[in-house]
């Protein structure tokens, strides 16, 4: 595991973040294709991890590790001067795609300008329409890992605000509907964010992107799990202590005006 700082957050790297060069490999990109695009997810998933750092360090809270993996990231924080809830962990949540939107979205207007060249500005066609084997085969790479940057910041952003459990979107929703319905927004989010799961899922499958599928399915089943195992046990008032049935044989009392003497 490889750990640094950035901008002051401790950040590690985990090994499982290797595995998305090999799936690359198995797909038709040249070699420097799929390292660029291996970096571009690591910036951006960075770049959204620390917006939620940002964020909580604003709030007063302590951001105990940034950890980048395999399937994206999880920033591990703890409050520290006062409760980050409501509104407060609805920005915190909301945070992360903000910030790689802002710079996702800045990047495709500088490049819809013309401001990175003609090349770019073709192969860029939208955020969501980029040609990556167009701009590998001509060796267009800074317009190659442009695009990457801006379809991962952008579409993923979106998508991770969708209302699917485990996505930022469902933890935005479980403040909004704490506010509105009490403690039973919690379980009422996640219920949601199951039902979302599983129609993200069926549309996945149905386009052959099925370990996504998978993927989300997996994803919004364990947030609805982690409420179950996470609800506190029910309260119950202590039993009083048992008390010891009284002496047959009852010493008397010390010597008042001698206290040091033995009964």
């Amino acid at each position: 595991m490889l750990r640094l700082r950035v901008f002051g957050f401790p950040v590690q790297i985990h090994l499982s973040f290797l595995l998305l060069v090999v799936f690359f490999i198995i797909g038709e990109w040249s070699a420097v294709a799929v390292g660029l695009w291996t970096a571009t997810i690591l910036v951006s998933v960075l770049l959204h991890e620390l917006g939620h750092a940002v964020m909580v360090r604003r709030f007063g809270g302590r951001v105990e590790a940034i950890t980048i993996y395999a399937l994206g990231g999880a920033t591990l924080w703890r409050e520290i001067d006062k409760p980050i809830r409501g509104w407060r962990s609805f920005l915190v949540s909301a945070a992360g795609s903000g910030a790689g939107l802002f710079a996702g979205l800045g990047l495709y207007l500088l490049t819809a300008l013309g401001g990175l060249g003609g090349a770019a500005q073709t192969i860029v066609a939208s955020p969501w329409r980029i040609y990556f084997g167009t701009a590998d085969e001509a060796g267009e790479y800074l317009a190659f890992a442009v695009g990457a940057f801006i379809w991962v910041s952008v579409v993923w952003g979106l998508v991770n605000w969708l209302p699917i459990g485990g996505l930022d979107g469902s933890k935005m929703l479980r403040e909004i509907l704490v506010k509105l319905l009490g403690p039973s927004g919690d379980l009422h989010s996640r219920i949601i964010g199951l039902i979302a799961g599983a129609a993200a899922a069926v549309w996945l499958w149905q386009r052959d992107l099925r370990f996504a599928a998978v993927i989300v399915l997996v994803f919004a089943g364990s947030d609805l799990f982690h409420y179950r195992r996470g609800r506190p046990p029910t309260a119950r008032p202590p039993s009083p202590p048992p008390r010891d049935p009284p002496p047959m044989f009852s010493a008397p009392p010390p010597d008042p005006k001698n206290p040091e003497e033995d009964p």
